[in-house]
């Protein structure tokens, strides 16, 4: 078990996000969270981040996890190579910037604010595939990929199967048909 999530509830105010929910994630699992806007599928990404704490229930990680929120953040004034170079000189990684940068189709010199929000997300996903945490919370991150950028993100999810559970927010149902295990349909808030 990777993450298991026992009676998580959270409320903002009067209103609540998500009620009494309850599941795990294993190793070489994708879990898909559907639902509408406003049904609480960030919160819930967020809360198994450590982003959030739970109104009620426990979030348990038994593995390092890392959000890709939409859209992604990142430092707009460095380019897409000094964002690697960075994460491979904190975390310590053996991967190559370089190598990174070519398979996922970016410049590597031009400063992020250049960047469309297609290449934003792919920047982030080919961070994902530095880092390799344990556990993937990815929020939509189809949205604004092209047809070339949404076959790096399939591949990429096949990749991050072999070796990491992966919980994925989208709106997409063909998406979540082809790549997730299981699928939590979230309601309205």
């Amino acid at each position: 078990m990777l993450l298991r999530l026992q009676g998580i509830s959270k409320r903002f105010g009067r209103d609540w996000v998500v009620r009494d929910l309850s599941f795990t994630l294993e190793r070489g699992e994708v879990v898909a969270l559907l639902g509408p806007n406003g049904s609480g599928k960030t919160t819930l990404l967020r809360l198994m981040a450590g982003l959030l704490k739970p109104t009620r229930g426990r979030v348990e990680r038994a593995g390092r996890a890392l959000f890709l929120a939409n859209p992604p953040a990142f430092h707009r004034h460095l380019t897409a190579r000094e964002h690697l170079l960075y994460d491979l000189a904190f975390h310590h990684q053996g991967k190559e910037a370089e190598e990174t940068l070519d398979r996922f189709g970016l410049p590597g010199d031009l400063p992020l604010y250049a960047f469309s929000s297609g290449m934003k997300k792919r920047l982030a996903l080919a961070r994902l595939t530095l880092l390799f945490p344990d556990i993937w919370l990815l929020d939509e991150p189809e949205t604004a990929l092209d047809k070339g950028g949404r076959e790096l993100l399939l591949a990429t999810l096949a990749e991050a199967r072999k070796r990491a559970g992966v919980v994925l927010a989208t709106h997409d149902r063909a998406l979540a048909e082809q790549v997730a295990d299981r699928t939590l349909e979230l309601g309205a808030a």
